[in-house]
């Protein structure tokens, strides 16, 4: 019953489709085969970065596809783009004629800023590489591209630096104008160094290794080291600056030992126990820490004393400033300059 009920079934559609006007058999022939079970459609794999290989070029500059239209000979105007610091590095152009999709241009000439650079004749296995170190100027420089090839042929073009690398640095913690060694490859002329915030000066430079000088207004703490050349930037590298704090001020101008008061100024460790804060020399104790301002408890001492040194050391490195207050029973807050 049931290949009856089948074959009914067949007659009932091919009567439908030949009402329809539409041919049954080529409906038929376009009809894929049926599968019964048919497997999950697998989704594309997603590169991730460790998928990726470091080869260790950075790219530059690249081109769109150039592809032809029709075969006849074609002009095709493009403009390489060099930003500072990117003219004074290693570069290198790689054009590629076809791939694997499609064609190779037959004829072509090549012109940079009106001046031939090569033809179809200096392309091996379809590549064709040049040297354009100190070629190449900042801003925009004309490429003409003068081709002839079958519709579809298409070539490429792509200018390529070899990435910075910084390996180490030596030492890692270091004080204002103090030197800082830095090891790696394929420096060169051009490059610029990042301390924090601030620039450090290159007072040596080779392809291996640069030396820096520590800015000598620099925040101390732990900072990052980059290096940046041709607008690629290093991994960082972190480096303590031993900074000498500033102490500006205090909110307190009178109180006995024991007493919360806050210090204030710059350049002090966010962590508390990087902070030694001394009332005539005498060490107290750093309940809290920012940037700018440490919480700290009045020391055990003799009082009544008037205009007590306060200082503050960071990171070994001790204030060349100071403020006082007067440690006595009476407190007496807000800022201005202790009694006598």
């Amino acid at each position: 019953m049931r290949k009856v009920a089948t074959v009914q079934s067949l007659v009932s559609a091919f009567l439908i489709l030949a009402s329809q006007g539409v041919p049954v058999l080529a409906q038929l022939k376009q009809a894929p085969p049926a599968v019964p079970n048919p497997p999950a459609a697998a989704k594309p794999a997603v590169a991730t970065d460790k998928d990726k290989k470091d080869d260790g070029i950075a790219v530059v500059q690249e081109s769109k596809p150039i592809v032809q239209t029709s075969a006849k000979w074609q002009t095709f105007t493009d403009y390489i783009n060099i930003k500072q610091g990117q003219d004074t590095v290693p570069l290198t152009m790689t054009f590629r004629n076809g791939s694997e999709t499609a064609l190779p241009f037959e004829s072509m000439q090549i012109l940079l800023a009106g001046r031939l650079l090569g033809t179809e004749k200096n392309f091996k296995s379809r590549v064709f590489t040049l040297d354009m170190t100190n070629a190449l100027a900042v801003g925009g420089t004309q490429l003409i591209i003068k081709a002839y090839g079958p519709a579809g042929a298409a070539m490429s073009w792509q200018i390529t630096t070899p990435k910075i690398s910084v390996t180490s640095i030596a030492p890692k913690e270091a004080a204002p104008t103090d030197k800082i060694t830095i090891n790696g490859k394929n420096f060169a002329r051009g490059a610029l160094v990042q301390i924090g915030k601030q620039w450090a000066k290159i007072t040596e430079l080779n392809p291996t290794k640069m030396v820096v000088e520590v800015p000598g207004d620099i925040e101390g703490g732990k900072q990052q080291l980059i290096v940046t050349q041709a607008t690629i930037k290093s991994k960082a590298q972190e480096l303590n600056i031993k900074a000498a704090p500033s102490v500006t001020g205090i909110d307190t101008l009178s109180a006995p030992p024991g007493q919360h008061v806050t210090v204030t100024g710059s350049g002090f460790s966010k962590r508390a126990s990087d902070n030694i804060v001394t009332f005539n020399g005498t060490p107290a104790s750093v309940t809290s820490a920012s940037a700018t301002s440490l919480g700290v408890i009045i020391p055990e001492m003799h009082f009544p004393q008037w205009d007590v040194q306060i200082k503050v050391k960071t990171y070994g490195q001790e204030s060349k400033d100071s403020v006082k207050m007067n440690i006595q029973s009476r407190v007496i807050e807000n800022s201005g300059v202790p009694e006598q």
